[in-house]
């Protein structure tokens, strides 16, 4: 009995993983954790035997994984088609009720940068990679602009045939020339900068503790920006804290960050936070006492969805700052 029990548990292992091959195959790198990794190899290989309670649990974390990707992205995409929700991320509006419940600030950031993306043709450089996704690569407000990626190492996802161009550097030191990008979108990278950033590239070189550096990339970011460009960044927002693989921005850290870039012509700061309602538009003192997800939990190579569940259902940062600084 309990060999045959054995069999069946194996087997529904097999077939959950079977289910789910094409998008492992795409994100496991990204998303699971090594055991998984590992796993799927040996099954693959007809080495079948029984998984111990950590790989099924591993799976089942890597399953809902897959789900939660698949749901936040497909909101994105639906709102960012929604020319009334776009305007009110334009104009700093009210959020639906219940915007984005247990979902991750990328439903606040994606929508204000492209609320606030010119309709032109431009050059524009993603600081960070976070456009780096073939659902928002082929939006056609992306497609008419000529994008260049610049983060630390290749990623698993690369899209040249789309005509990107990639760069493996440092923000703090952007091997472009000066004013040549029309628009830069720093979307949640800014509180990496100087950070233990070896999670994302395996390099121990990576491995810093430099907190202020996150001046130097905002002068950079002016530098290689033209004239009269924009600089669409984001964020975490709350009270400080230091995680090693990122800080939360507070008030100070945040005008900081503004200083360091330099004159502007416009300078807009716009602020959501999050609730157990959901997202919503709010302002820097509803915001203060927002306190971060430490979602990574990089000592157990945990993720969002392996977490406990917070009451309020947040998954990462709890309010975020979205600033919008044209260069003077």
């Amino acid at each position: 009995m309990g060999n045959n029990k054995t069999i069946r548990d194996s087997n529904g292992l097999l077939s959950v993983i079977e289910s789910a091959k094409g998008r492992i195959k795409q994100l496991a790198k990204k998303v699971l954790p090594p055991i998984v990794v590992d796993m799927i190899r040996r099954l693959r290989k007809h080495d079948v035997c029984e998984p111990s309670e950590d790989e099924v649990r591993s799976v089942e974390c890597g399953c809902q994984a897959l789900d939660y990707e698949k749901r936040k992205n497909e909101m994105i995409v639906e709102v960012i088609g929604d020319e009334k929700l776009l305007e009110s991320f334009r104009n700093s509006g009210v959020l639906p009720p219940a915007y984005g419940l247990a979902i991750a600030e990328r439903c606040v950031e994606y929508p204000w940068v492209f609320a606030n993306l010119r309709n032109q043709t431009e050059i524009l450089l993603d600081a960070g990679s976070t456009l780096n996704h073939e659902f928002i690569l082929k939006l056609p407000l992306i497609q008419q602009k000529v994008i260049h990626i610049l983060t630390l190492a290749p990623e698993a996802n690369c899209f040249w045939n789309r005509r990107i161009g990639y760069l493996f550097h440092d923000l703090r030191d952007i091997p472009i020339r000066d004013s040549y990008y029309d628009t830069i979108v720093c979307l949640s990278t800014l509180e990496h900068i100087g950070c233990d950033n070896t999670v994302y590239t395996q390099d121990v070189r990576h491995r810093e503790d430099r907190c202020k550096d996150f001046i130097l990339a905002m002068k950079e970011l002016r530098r290689v920006l033209k004239p009269g460009g924009t600089l669409l960044l984001t964020v975490p927002f709350g009270v400080y804290r230091h995680f090693g693989w990122l800080q939360q921005f507070d008030r100070k850290l945040l005008a900081s960050a503004v200083d360091g870039f330099g004159k502007v012509c416009e300078l807009k700061e716009t602020f959501y936070r999050y609730t157990a309602e959901g997202w919503q538009l709010a302002d820097a003192k509803d915001c203060a006492e927002c306190e971060y997800v430490d979602a990574m939990a990089l000592s157990t190579n945990k993720r969002p969805y392996q977490q406990d569940l917070k009451p309020d259902l947040a998954v990462a940062a709890r309010a975020v700052a979205c600033v919008k600084l044209v260069k003077g």
